[in-house]
């Protein structure tokens, strides 16, 4: 294994001494730093040169990603930076946010940054901390932080928010905290890496009080719960109960979209099934949840199926059949939920018809990107897409991800 110094030299791993390795690892380091602080120079360059138009800005065709203070960017600006970068839109719009809250409302953090002092992390974290104050108490948080930027931790950046913005009202503080409530079910990998287990996470933001009543509850119910399981496990079980009783006990309504072979369907000692939304899960799993809910059957639908319509808006069968086929949105990186988006006609109706190969599924932002005509795209017979950015940046998408296309 060869890995380069910070002299360019090569060097075998496993050759070296202690010594070398934390030199390697403190070059390692001071690249990361060099590296996190070109993408940031890279998002604040392409803000700079895609100013928001005085005429669009009158009729709110801009957008606002910074904090207060920092200059608003012509919209739809960011698709192209964040596809280059190969991340999703909402990480682009995040890191061009972050590097203009840096560069014109926390400037002594950005000397820092620039200066490789701070890891770009740590004052991306300070940014996004204090995008939603004032101009003047974002100074104030930069001129108490920036000193001790390169060792704070979450603590001390919290405390130096509350010291800058002591001044401010109480109401005013909890009003602001209150536009943050919010409840989120999140699906996902839990165990380990691209590994599902049929087990999501609840994050619950809101009122103190309520939320600390509600944990006691948990709790209570948890300790009914007679089972050798960790009381962690049980509080997770208690909320399942108390969830049934807050509905009556009636079993939830939950629709599940599950493909199998049906010898799996008729043992469930073998075999997985793939649910949408949640990935693979084992049959015994997905029976259990069956067998605990109310079930509607929906009749399977002939994939190949590429019916027109004499409209519009494509029927409930149609949009399913599109839905269950691409699963995400099809811009370039993007993986919103193909039932959170849009059904578009690649060829604009009425000129292209209404049928499944003439749709996909955009998110909103995307479809309007689209229909504003800074992106361009078409479906290949093989179910890909390939997109065309105001650039000519070109892009693939399939089922396996994106890929960048040589020009045309």
């Amino acid at each position: 294994m060869i890995e380069i110094d910070s002299t360019h030299q090569p060097l075998v791993v496993e050759d070296l001494d202690a010594d070398w390795l934390l030199a390697l690892c403190e070059d390692t380091a001071t690249e990361s730093r060099r590296l996190e602080r070109k993408r940031l120079r890279l998002a604040l360059h392409w803000a700079r040169m895609h100013p928001a138009d005085p005429d669009d800005a009158a009729k709110g065709h801009v957008e606002t990603v910074g904090g207060p203070g920092t200059p608003a960017v012509e919209e739809w600006s960011t698709e192209s930076l964040a596809a280059a970068l190969g991340i999703t839109t909402h990480a682009g719009l995040q890191l061009v946010s972050d590097a203009l809250d840096l560069a014109y409302r926390l400037p002594r953090l950005w000397a820092r940054v620039e200066a490789l002092e701070v890891p770009g992390w740590r004052a991306r974290r300070i940014a996004q901390a204090t995008c939603g104050l004032s101009a003047a108490d974002a100074a104030a948080v930069d001129a108490l932080l920036a000193p001790k930027a390169d060792r704070c931790g979450v603590r001390a950046i919290d405390q130096a928010i509350a010291e800058a913005t002591g001044v401010v009202e109480q109401t005013e503080q909890e009003t602001l905290d209150r536009t943050k409530w919010d409840v989120e079910l999140l699906h996902g990998p839990m165990v380990g890496p691209g590994r599902w287990a049929g087990t999501s996470t609840m994050v619950i933001t809101g009122d103190t009080l309520d939320l600390t009543g509600f944990y006691d509850l948990i709790n209570t119910e948890a300790t009914r719960i007679e089972t050798d399981d960790p009381i962690g496990v049980r509080r997770a079980m208690a909320v399942g109960n108390l969830a049934r009783r807050m509905g009556g006990d009636q079993p939830p309504r939950v629709r599940l979209y599950v493909h199998a072979d049906l010898a799996d369907l008729l043992d469930d000692t073998i075999g997985t099934g793939s649910v949408e939304r949640l990935g693979p899960l084992t049959m015994a799993r997905i029976k259990d949840w069956a067998s605990r809910s109310q079930v509607t059957v929906l009749p399977v639908l002939r994939m190949a199926r590429d019916d027109a319509v004499d409209q519009h808006d494509p029927p409930a069968w149609m949009r399913e059949l599109v839905i269950l086929r691409d699963r995400h949105c099809v811009h370039p990186h993007c993986q919103t939920h193909a039932r959170a988006c849009d059904l578009d006609h690649t060829i604009p109706w009425p000129l292209g018809p209404t049928t499944p190969t003439n749709l996909a599924p955009l998110c909103r932002r995307h479809h309007r990107a689209k229909t504003r005509r800074r992106w361009h795209y078409q479906r290949e017979p093989d179910g890909s897409y390939t997109w065309t950015g105001p650039h000519q940046r070109r892009y693939r998408v399939d089922q396996n991800g994106t890929t960048p296309l040589p020009p045309a």
